[in-house]
C-alpha cells in the first residue's frame, strides 16, 4: 500500500484491498498534478444514477463525474449511439473531408443557444479547449489583446482557460507563466463579498459595485479588451448565483465597449441547472456560448457555437485539430440532446432541484453547520461554516461530512474558494427514491458529525480542493 494510504483501514468498515491497487498504480505512474483525489475509490462499473467500486462497493452518484452525466451513466441511447457509429468507422478528420455527425450537431446547436442570429460551431475536446478556442475568436474578431475575467472562476487547465481560472492561486499558477493580458474583477457573491454586502437582501448595491470595479477595468485598459468569460453561475466557487441585474448590466457594458460576451456553460449546460443553459435564468444573450462536459453524454467532446461573424472571423487553420468534433463524440452528443429533450431532463431538473433546495433549507434551519444553500436546478451548493453568524468557512467538517456520506453509500465531495463547499449535481434522471435516499444520507452524516462519529484524521487522506 503507499503510504498515502496507510493506515485508512481505521477509518473505514469497507473493502477497498482492489482499489487501493488501482490507487497505488495510479500515484506511480501519473503525474502529481493530474488529479485532486477525494478517495481511495477505483469506479469500474456505472449505470444511471449508481457507480460500483473494484471492490464491488455500491454507491449514489450526486457527482456525476463532475456534472458530466446529465442523462446518466451510459445511457442506452448513447451506447447504442456509439455502438452505430463504430460499426461504420470510428472517426475520418474533418480538417481535410466532410463528416456528417459533427455537422448534425453544429446545426442542432445552432438551434438550441441563446440568439436569433445566424451562428456558427467549432469543436473540440474538453471544457478548457472550448474556453482557448472563444478567447481566439474573441481576439480575432476585435483585433483586441486583453481578456476580462472573474476572481473565483474555473475555466480549466490548458493554456487559455487556466491563464482566465480565478480560483487556482496566483503563486501556483505563476510556475507556467501564464497569459498576462487576462484580468480579474470581482464576481458578486451574496454570501460572501468584499464589500459586507448582504446580496440577498440588496442584490442592487451588490450588482452596482460590482459593476463598478468591471467598468474601472474596462477603462484602466482603454477599452482594449476582447472578451469578457463568465460562468452564468460560478460552479467550482461553490455555485454562486449572482443577482439579475448584474447579468443584464454586464450584458450592457461589453455592448457599450464593443467586448465579446462569451458565455462559459461547461458546467451549467445541457439542462443543469432547469434550463438548456445556465444564462437564461438572466435573460441575457451571449455572443458565444462555450459547452462541454455533459455535451457528449461521457464521450470527450466541447462545442463553441458563437455569431458567425465573430467565428468566422478565426482565420484557417486556427480552429483545426485532428480529431476536431470526432464522429464518435459527436454522434454521442446528438443521442444525449435527443435524451435530454425526449425525457424532459431540463424540467425534471427544475423540479428536482427545487426539492433538494427545499430540503435542504430544512437542514439550515437544524444544524448551524449549514451557513447557505443555493443553486439553480440539479447545480447545488451547501457552503459548512463554523457558525452561521461568522459565515467563517469550515472546509474540515465539510470533508468529514463527505467522508461520512460515502461510509454510507453516497459519492460526496467539496469545491468552493474554501474547500467548505458540499457538491451535489446528481444526473437530471435520477430516480426520486435514490435522490431522496442521497438526501437523507447526507442529514445522516451531517449527524453523525456533529455527533462526533467522524474522527478528524479521515481529513489526512483527502487532497480535494
Amino acid at each position: 500500500m503507499s503510504m498515502r494510504w496507510e493506515g485508512i483501514e481505521r477509518y473505514t468498515s469497507k473493502k477497498l484491498d482492489r482499489d487501493l491497487e488501482i490507487a497505488e498504480m495510479d500515484e506511480t505512474y501519473l503525474a502529481k498534478a493530474s488529479g485532486l483525489k477525494y478517495y481511495p475509490l477505483a469506479i469500474v462499473r456505472a449505470k444511471g444514477s449508481k457507480v460500483w467500486d473494484a471492490d464491488g462497493n455500491e454507491y449514489v452518484d450526486f457527482l456525476a463525474s463532475a456534472a458530466v452525466y446529465n442523462v446518466g451513466h451510459n445511457h442506452p441511447r448513447v451506447i447504442e449511439a456509439l455502438k452505430s457509429q463504430i460499426d461504420m468507422y470510428l472517426n475520418y478528420s474533418m480538417a481535410y473531408f466532410y463528416v456528417e455527425p459533427p455537422a448534425r450537431l453544429a446545426k442542432l446547436l445552432t438551434g438550441l443557444t441563446p440568439g436569433e442570429f445566424e451562428k456558427k460551431v467549432t469543436f473540440g475536446f474538453s471544457g478548457s479547449d472550448s474556453v482557448d478556442s472563444s478567447i481566439k475568436a474573441a481576439r480575432a474578431f476585435t483585433k483586441r489583446k486583453h481578456v476580462l475575467s472573474f476572481r473565483g472562476s474555473y475555466h480549466g487547465m490548458t493554456y487559455g482557460a487556466l491563464s482566465a481560472t480565478g480560483i487556482i492561486d496566483p503563486k501556483v499558477k505563476r510556475a507556467i507563466f501564464p497569459i498576462e493580458e487576462v484580468h480579474f474583477v470581482e464576481y458578486p457573491d451574496p454570501y460572501r463579498n468584499p464589500w459586507g454586502i448582504d446580496g440577498y437582501e440588496d442584490p442592487s448595491e451588490l450588482s452596482n459595485r460590482a459593476l463598478d470595479v468591471a467598468e474601472k477595468k474596462i477603462r484602466e485598459l482603454d477599452g482594449n479588451i476582447a472578451g469578457l468569460i463568465i460562468e452564468p453561475i460560478q460552479g467550482d466557487a461553490g455555485v454562486i448565483v449572482p443577482p439579475l441585474e448584474f447579468m443584464e448590466g454586464l450584458r450592457e457594458l461589453t455592448n457599450e465597449y464593443g467586448i465579446v460576451f462569451i458565455d462559459e456553460e461547461v458546467q451549467t449546460g445541457m439542462g443543469r441547472t432547469g434550463r438548456w443553459w445556465g444564462i437564461e435564468h438572466f435573460g441575457v444573450v451571449p455572443d458565444i456560448v462555450a459547452s462541454a462536459k455533459a455535451l457528449g453524454g461521457g464521450m470527450p467532446i466541447s462545442a463553441v457555437v458563437g455569431r458567425a461573424e465573430i467565428m468566422d472571423s478565426v482565420p484557417l487553420p486556427l480552429f483545426v485539430f485532428t480529431h476536431l468534433g470526432h464522429a464518435l463524440g459527436a454522434s454521442a452528443a446528438i443521442a444525449t440532446i435527443e435524451v435530454i429533450k425526449e425525457e424532459k431532463l431540463v424540467e425534471s431538473s427544475r423540479k428536482l432541484g427545487d426539492s433538494v433546495i427545499k430540503r435542504l433549507k430544512e437542514m439550515q434551519e437544524k444544524y448551524g453547520i449549514i451557513g447557505d444553500v443555493r443553486g439553480k436546478g440539479l447545480l447545488v451548493g451547501v457552503d459548512i461554516v463554523k457558525d452561521q453568524k461568522s459565515k467563517l468557512p469550515d472546509r474540515v467538517t465539510a470533508l468529514k461530512v463527505c467522508w461520512r456520506a460515502l461510509e454510507k453509500g453516497l459519492i460526496l465531495i467539496t469545491f468552493g474558494k474554501y474547500g467548505n463547499v458540499l457538491r451535489l449535481a446528481p444526473p437530471l434522471n435520477i430516480p426520486e427514491e435514490e435522490l431522496e435516499g442521497g438526501m437523507d444520507i447526507i442529514e445522516e452524516s451531517i449527524k453523525d458529525v456533529l455527533a462526533g462519529k467522524v474522527p478528524d484524521g479521515v481529513v489526512g487522506f483527502i487532497k480535494g480542493w
